[in-house]
């Protein structure tokens, strides 16, 4: 405190030097800095940013994210500008600890995408340069600024891992493999290897968050490691379970799950017993990803732990994203856990104030959920639905189109005239890409329906099935023809009489 009072005092004496070391001091001790102090510095540095070196500017951002301060908007501007003059002079290192620190504290100011583009043209440069800590914390800079690279510059990135690759210690593993799998970059098997190989050799090193970022990553890759590391991975969840907080126990299980791999009977009950634990900690993606995962692990987790979760979304509904609310009910739906009225009534509203931003695939899973719960939407909950599939059908694909068309069949529920035209138009458009089994789909929905789809989406129709007809199963064409009797269609007796020709079924 007496050597912040001091610098304030005398705050007009500080160089560009000065100001940089006082930061990159105060942040390497942890110390905090006061607003009137800091508030000081800015305006001198905006002031005297000409002044400021490469390696001035490099502490002085390391510094503010160590402190945890977001600089001012005019501030950041500053910075960027001067970086980009002077881009030549900065060090692989240098880039490192910018792109670190600007991830840090880009809350307030995100630097543009051409300013982050020039650093990583510049990274590409000084590759060569980079050791593993730097190169991890490049890579987890990126998704951090909202960036995503050319596949150019994370080739190169990669390509330098593969030399460090013995260097990375266990908290750049799984960093790095987590930096990867956000920026959907795989990469190569090469690398993937080494850095299983690495994990399993440092996997007593990782902590809990280590170990659950790592398993995330592995599935959000698509990469099933090898059963000695996932063995290895189990026992330390074992170890660790009471350090694990509620992200780390929702993207295991969403992990696992994804994964294929059903961990053994201890460390399932270790999870659900820390789920329980932690349940008032888990966020709405968090509920959804650990619901979701204990469905594909086939775990049954005890009524007590389910109707917490369900009390967690109560309290959390108003700010479930349309994702979280689809794969919740789901969920639940599949772990045989009975909603109350109460909280299927919240989730079919949050679900309507959410429907012009909800994707068609996620609308028709959230339906046909509600169908197999034996549950009628609220009528709110599908003119929001219909409103909002007729304000985007024409940017649909085949499949969208025709998932939404079997949740509105499956509940029975006919859309509206001007809906359905605009779906016959999508259907059409798309017919090519209708494989066999959704062709079926498409007769039983319009028949389920009782559709009046015009002559022309028959025609159509007709054709496809026509050119399948000898790719269709028995049930398949019985399917079709239950169609053509519930539509009551007379145009089309050529392809009934080829589909009954065509069976082995009696008494079609």
């Amino acid at each position: 405190k007496e050597l912040e009072a001091r610098s304030y005092t005398v705050r007009n004496q500080f160089s560009a030097r000065d100001i940089s070391n006082a930061v990159w001091g105060f942040g390497k001790l942890t110390l905090s800095i006061g607003t009137p102090l800091m508030t000081s510095f800015e305006r001198k540095i905006v002031e005297q940013i000409s002044r400021f070196s490469a390696s001035h500017i490099t502490n002085l951002l390391w510094g503010l994210a160590k402190l945890n301060y977001a600089p001012k908007t005019e501030t950041m501007e500053a910075f960027t500008h001067t970086i980009k003059s002077q881009i030549g002079s900065f060090s692989g290192q240098g880039l490192s600890s910018i792109l670190w620190a600007m991830a840090r504290i880009h809350g307030k100011s995100k630097p543009s995408s051409d300013f982050i583009e020039s650093l990583c043209n510049r990274v590409v440069q000084n590759v060569e340069s980079l050791n593993s800590v730097e190169i991890t914390n490049i890579l987890w800079s990126l998704p951090r600024l909202e960036y995503r690279p050319k596949d150019s510059v994370l080739a190169t990135l990669e390509q330098q891992a593969m030399v460090q690759i013995w260097d990375f210690n266990a908290q750049n593993v799984a960093t790095t493999l987590s930096a990867f799998a956000k920026l959907t970059y795989p990469p190569k098997t090469e690398l993937m290897r080494g850095l299983e190989q690495h994990a399993y050799t440092e996997i007593d090193l990782f902590d809990p968050q280590a170990v659950a970022n790592l398993f995330w990553a592995f599935a959000k890759l698509g990469y099933k490691p090898g059963i000695d590391l996932v063995m290895a991975m189990e026992s330390s969840i074992q170890r660790q379970i009471s350090n694990f907080n509620s992200q780390g126990i929702a993207n295991t299980l969403w992990a696992l799950g994804k994964l294929s791999h059903k961990p053994s009977v201890d460390v399932s009950k270790a999870l659900l017993s820390r789920s329980k634990q932690l349940v008032n900690d888990f966020s709405p993606q968090g509920i959804a990803n650990t619901l979701h995962g204990m469905t594909k692990l086939q775990m049954h987790p005890d009524k007590s732990l389910l109707t917490s979760f369900e009390k967690r979304v109560m309290q959390n509904i108003s700010i479930f994203s349309p994702q979280s609310v689809a794969i919740s009910l789901t969920a639940f739906r599949k772990l045989n856990h009975a909603l109350s009225r109460r909280t299927l009534d919240a989730i079919q509203r949050r679900a309507t104030a959410l429907a012009p931003n909800t994707r068609a695939m996620e609308r028709s899973t959230i339906l046909s959920s509600l169908e197999k719960m034996g549950i009628t939407p609220l009528k709110e909950l599908i003119g929001a639905y219909e409103a909002a599939t007729n304000r985007a059908v024409t940017k649909l694909g085949a499949e969208d189109v025709l998932e939404l068309l079997w949740a509105f069949a499956r509940l029975g529920h006919k859309p509206s005239s001007g809906l359905l035209s605009a779906m016959e138009e999508a259907i059409a458009m798309h017919v090519d890409a209708i494989g066999r089994e959704d062709l079926t789909g498409v007769w039983w929905a319009l028949a389920r329906i009782k559709a009046e789809p015009s002559i022309g989406l028959l025609r159509i129709l007709e054709e496809k099935t026509l050119c399948e007809t000898f790719n269709l199963t028995d049930k398949e064409k019985k399917d079709i023809l239950w169609a053509l009797k519930r539509l009551g269609i007379d145009e089309l007796g050529d392809l009934e009489n080829r589909l009954v020709s065509s069976t082995t079924l009696k008494g079609v």
